[in-house]
């Protein structure tokens, strides 16, 4: 085969393609050389049909999306405009490129994103509550950012139940009622009973058993006071067992309750501190920290002052007033055991003075008070009303 005929059987032949570069064709004895530009090879010189200024639109939606930060508000707008940028793509899908595919598969990703924006609309719906809850959760809950979707799940019909008590009905019975619930009392007032001795009051937003619900051993441990209604009441009340569920699965609201029951123990405490008097009407604070070694440094006196100290904590005193709301038609059932005096009209006293303390006893109680007046860092000058 001679050189001229294989070269006229091999054809054309592209040597070099570069833009703006000559290319070689050879065939046969001739070369041939054309000059290529851009849009020759393949390079968009102009828009074409696809391209859209819908495809555009949907991309720029995209690129807002995406560009959002990541708080609450900012995902939702973030799920706007991918439910925007979809339809819009699916749109395009259908009118411009006739391309079934491309459009429901858009039109998928549009169902999904607005499923996920009715979500988080529906999560930030106002959620409303009875006014005593509402006062309750602004009260307690919502200085500890508790959401109110969190707060109706400790308030839910499932988890937890109003009552209402009348003047002199019992919420709780010394030594007959058992520990195993929690009451939180959304209005009016109770008082707290130990032997036909009043306490302490409880107020609205309180709890009405916190110490006997922290401290419970067993299930049927019983109530040591009783708890009895001043005035007319409304409060809520959780079993154990309903909230220590809710514990396990809300760990921030367990964390939140168990702080707000501590605050209501130290709150009781400090009602119960107020009551301890001395002989002149000052305070003996427990909380102070050298007030122990104050009473024992007496010397001789050690054991008598200690007596004295317990006398004057007794619960009761004789130069408190009465309150006008502690009495009660149905407290004599309360107090059948107890032998606590009633007064001519047949109801129950509720505060009994204590016996004059002995010479000894006084004596005692003096270095006490002596500590107290000379103290610089905690004396008080508080005196009780007479």
């Amino acid at each position: 085969m001679s050189e001229g005929t294989g070269l006229q059987d091999r054809g054309a032949t592209i040597v070099q393609i570069l833009p703006g570069i000559n290319i070689t064709w050879e065939e046969g004895p001739f070369n041939y050389t054309a000059y290529l530009g851009i849009g020759s090879l393949g390079w968009c010189d102009e828009w074409r049909t696809p391209q859209h200024f819908i495809f555009q639109l949907a991309n720029a939606c995209f690129l807002f999306s995406y560009s959002v930060p990541s708080t609450k508000k900012g995902i939702i707008f973030m799920h706007a405009l991918l439910v925007l940028g979809f339809f819009i793509f699916s749109a395009w899908a259908w009118i411009i490129v006739c391309a079934p595919d491309i459009f429901f598969w858009n039109l998928s990703y549009t169902f999904i994103n607005l499923c996920q924006l009715v979500f988080l609309l529906y999560q930030l719906r106002p959620v409303k509550f009875d006014p005593e809850l509402e006062e309750a959760y602004h009260t307690l809950f919502a200085p500890f950012k508790v959401s109110r979707i969190q707060f109706k799940k400790l308030i839910g019909n499932e988890m937890a139940h109003i009552m209402s008590l009348h003047a002199g009905e019992a919420y709780a019975l010394q030594n007959l009622t058992r520990t195993d619930r929690l009451a939180l009392l959304l209005a009016g007032k109770l008082n707290v009973l130990c032997d036909g001795h009043f306490l302490h009051p409880i107020l609205a937003c309180e709890f009405l058993d916190s110490p006997e619900f922290e401290s419970r051993a067993n299930m049927d441990d019983k109530f040591k006071v009783s708890i009895v209604a001043a005035t007319s009441c409304r409060y809520l009340y959780w079993q154990r067992t309903s909230l220590e569920y809710l514990f396990a699965k809300e760990t921030y609201l367990a964390t939140v309750m168990s702080t707000l029951i501590a605050r209501d123990i130290t709150t009781k405490l400090y009602a119960m501190n107020n009551k301890i008097v001395t002989e002149k009407g000052y305070h003996l604070d427990i909380r102070l920290p050298s007030i122990t070694s104050s009473l024992t440094a007496a010397g001789d006196h050690k054991t008598s002052s200690f007596k004295a100290i317990k006398k004057h904590a007794t619960v009761l005193s004789g130069s408190l007033p009465n309150s006008p709301e502690s009495v009660y038609n149905s407290r004599e059932k309360l107090c059948k055991d107890k032998k606590v005096p009633v007064v001519p009209n047949g109801r129950v006293m509720e505060h009994v003075p204590l016996n004059e303390l002995s010479n000894e006893d006084l004596a005692s109680s003096n270095d006490v008070e002596s500590w107290l007046e000379t103290s610089s860092k905690y004396h008080s000058c508080e005196v009780v009303d007479s």
